[in-house]
């Protein structure tokens, strides 16, 4: 039985994080991959840095993103 109730689980990131590869940010929040995240990285939605030939994403940059997803309807 389900609680029609139940808040919205969030995905969590690992406390005290500074930031997170694009792999590592899809394993985190679990249900996007690799492509996704990049497409929205070029939409403009997630902010990525570039470190060297790697692209990462700061944890709140990370947190801002998922705090911005829509919620799901009832």
């Amino acid at each position: 039985m389900q609680n029609d109730n139940a808040a919205p689980v969030k995905p969590a990131l690992a406390p005290g994080r500074l930031a997170y590869t694009v792999d590592e940010l899809a394993a985190a929040i679990g249900g996007a991959g690799r492509s996704k995240l990049y497409e929205e990285i070029r939409a403009g939605k997630l902010k990525a840095k570039k470190l060297g030939a790697r692209t990462i994403i700061t944890t709140p940059a990370a947190k801002a993103y998922l705090d911005a997803l829509p919620d799901m309807a009832a």
